[in-house]
């Protein structure tokens, strides 16, 4: 059980915090190949687990954030700004 235990509290954390590894203020231009090629078989295969996690967690987070009026905040940090992140901006754009 602990075991259990400890693998979902170190997936949810590689899960959660790898996004802002790639994010970037300014388009760094013109990408290698290598770049562009890991962005398609990592980057965004890794969108749909997200984007989908960021989903199950707003479900989750619906009998507080209902209450508040806060839902439309957690579908958007949850799962709006993900979706635009891994599936909404260009190729080349890191």
């Amino acid at each position: 059980m602990k075991r259990m235990m400890m693998f979902f509290m170190v997936a949810f954390f590689v899960l959660s915090f790898n996004a802002f590894v790639f994010a970037n203020d300014e388009p760094s231009g013109d990408l290698s190949t290598p770049e562009v090629v890991g962005e398609l078989l990592w980057v965004r295969p890794m969108g749909f687990l997200r984007v989908g996690l960021g989903a199950i967690f707003y479900v989750i987070s619906l009998p507080v954030t209902l209450p508040l009026q806060k839902s439309d905040e957690a579908k958007e940090f949850l799962i709006t700004y993900r979706y635009n992140y891994y599936f909404k901006r260009p190729l080349r754009e890191m």
